[in-house]
């Protein structure tokens, strides 16, 4: 840290991490490599650190029948290496192994990527299109809020100061398949230039589409959820002609910004390729 009147505090349970965020300006490090970036920079100067890699209850996944959940402390690595994720939601699993490189994967937690809201991270839009909750609790209260609803702005959450991530909460839907694809023009290890993750759920007969979403990172300041997308699906079986014509929508609804990984028409093109291919991933193709 980078003075010695900032506090550092590693509490044992999530109600002593709760009681220690009461200081204003105190903020939650997880496994620090997004906090770490804004400290450098001096865009967060924090009077106390409230450290929570000693928060046992924070972290592990755990499926059950009808859900899946997942620790806010549970790291990229860790979520990118289990089996049940990547049997029952294998667009997670993907877009968890992607994140950055190897160190970074083994340092960056579920919850410090969320809260952080960086537009263009690939766990958002995965989680996203398979119906994530998120838990929160603060010393007084909890809630549960829908990942959809859970992004305000660059950067910018629903989430109060005093409010910690606890964990995520993954529906498990019969006959749904998931899937998240990426592109970056530079290192395997950089934000995409776009990410699609996507889910289609076929009804009873297994081929006829009942619901089906599709969410873009990279191409607006918070994850692009297309609904036109699933109004087209639904009732469809998916064929190729089809998708392209869901795809193609997601165009009217992205909102990219000229970078160095593309212009915004550019990217405006790049989403509508790539919500294609993921939702074709969803269907084994």
């Amino acid at each position: 840290m980078q003075s010695t009147e900032t506090e550092f505090l590693v509490p044992t349970s999530v109600s002593e991490a709760l009681q220690s965020i009461s200081k204003e300006d105190a903020i939650f490090l997880g496994g620090g490599t997004s906090t770490a970036l804004l400290y450098k920079t001096r865009l967060i100067e924090p009077s106390r650190v409230v450290w929570l890699g000693n928060v046992g209850e924070l972290k592990g996944i755990f499926a059950s029948d009808g859900e899946v959940k997942i620790g806010s402390m549970t790291t990229a690595a860790e979520i990118a290496a289990n089996r049940d994720i990547a049997r029952l939601l294998p667009g997670v699993s993907t877009a968890s192994g992607v994140i950055g490189n190897a160190r970074v994967r083994a340092m960056a937690t579920l919850g410090g990527a969320l809260a952080h809201a960086d537009p263009r991270q690939d766990m958002p839009p995965a989680l996203i299109a398979v119906g994530a909750e998120v838990s929160v609790k603060s010393s007084s209260s909890s809630r549960r809020i829908p990942l959809a609803e859970f992004y305000e702005g660059f950067l910018e959450t629903v989430l109060a100061p005093d409010e910690l991530i606890t964990e995520v909460t993954i529906p498990l839907v019969a006959n749904r398949r998931s899937a998240y694809i990426r592109y970056t023009p530079t290192s395997e290890g950089d934000y995409p230039t776009v990410g699609a993750g996507s889910s289609i759920t076929f009804g009873s007969d297994g081929k006829t589409i009942e619901a089906a979403s599709v969410v873009l990172c990279g191409v607006g300041s918070v994850p692009v959820t297309s609904n036109q997308v699933s109004q087209l699906l639904v009732g469809t079986a998916g064929d190729d002609a089809t998708l392209r014509r869901a795809a193609e929508a997601v165009r009217d609804i992205v909102e990219p910004q000229d970078d160095e990984r593309g212009t915004a028409a550019y990217k405006r093109e790049m989403a509508s390729i790539f919500a294609f291919r993921s939702l074709k991933s969803c269907l084994g193709s």
